[in-house]
């Protein structure tokens, strides 16, 4: 979803997208769109792509569900040429990544933009997308979220958490938020969690995370994903954080009885 919206607004600005479609994002049709579809092992390609369109921009987005394993597969004669730079960009976690893959981008003249750049409406402001009321367990669940997020993302492992005001229930790790809050979920029908704990979701921008990319994001498939899983409402830093459609996303979390909640970064000086 979120590509495409870039994609469209791109073009509504007067730019002519071209997009290179690997990983997840392979899985949809671009048909309509310049475009080129490349898998792994044809990946070192995309810079002649570029460079025939004299394309000087890129944006980052979508999922990479599976990481590729560069040595059992057989290469383009492009990508074997930059298999040591691929097998340092593979190393690490998510953050240490999308700085390798946008180096590579830099280093060849091609300038990595935010999605913010492209859409500054998607960026979550302070304050309650929803009328939904935030109590004072919420309030308790969300700073042990956020604390427990924040060192999370320090280590490079995960941007989401979460929590009642009693105790952490669920860290995200490599299986991302779709599958944290199906954890959720499968802890809630066991009776792992109590009737009455009030459960928030927190996502954080992790203290040393470039804001070019991989930013904490919800989109409506999240808000029905938390209330699945019998979350009583979402934070996420505000100003750091993407909510993909904002009113969708708002109007659903207001009919589940979800507050959406963009708060304070905490090197802003909230705690």
């Amino acid at each position: 979803m979120l590509p495409l919206l870039i994609a469209q607004e791109a073009k509504d600005l007067g730019w002519q997208p071209f997009i290179v479609a690997i990983a997840d994002g392979r899985q949809r049709s671009w048909e309509g769109w310049d475009h080129i579809s490349l898998p792994w092992s044809r990946t070192g390609n995309v810079f002649d792509h570029l460079r025939r369109r004299n394309v000087s921009k890129i944006v980052f987005s979508g999922t990479i569900s599976v990481r590729p394993d560069y040595r059992s597969m057989l290469p383009s004669w492009p990508t074997l040429k930059m298999l040591p730079e691929l097998f340092r960009m593979t190393q690490g976690g998510d953050d240490s990544l999308l700085r390798a893959v946008a180096q590579v981008f830099e280093r060849r003249g091609v300038e990595v933009l935010s999605v913010q750049t492209i859409m500054p409406n998607l960026l979550l402001p302070l304050g309650n997308l929803t009328n939904v009321a935030v109590v004072a367990n919420h309030e308790a669940a969300i700073d042990r979220a956020e604390i427990a997020a924040v060192r999370l993302g320090l280590l490079d492992i995960g941007q989401a958490v979460v929590a009642s005001q009693d105790r952490i229930i669920a860290l995200e790790g490599i299986e991302g938020t779709r599958e944290l809050l199906l954890r959720v979920a499968d802890l809630r029908s066991r009776k792992r969690i109590g009737r009455g704990e009030a459960c928030v979701l927190f996502k954080a921008f992790k203290p040393q995370q470039d804001m070019r990319f991989d930013l904490p994001s919800i989109g409506v498939e999240t808000i029905a994903q938390a209330d699945a899983a019998g979350i009583a409402g979402i934070a996420m830093t505000a100003k750091r954080s993407l909510v993909i459609e904002p009113q969708k996303v708002a109007d659903a979390a207001q009919a589940a009885g979800l507050f959406v909640l963009g708060v304070r970064d905490m090197e802003d000086g909230r705690l």
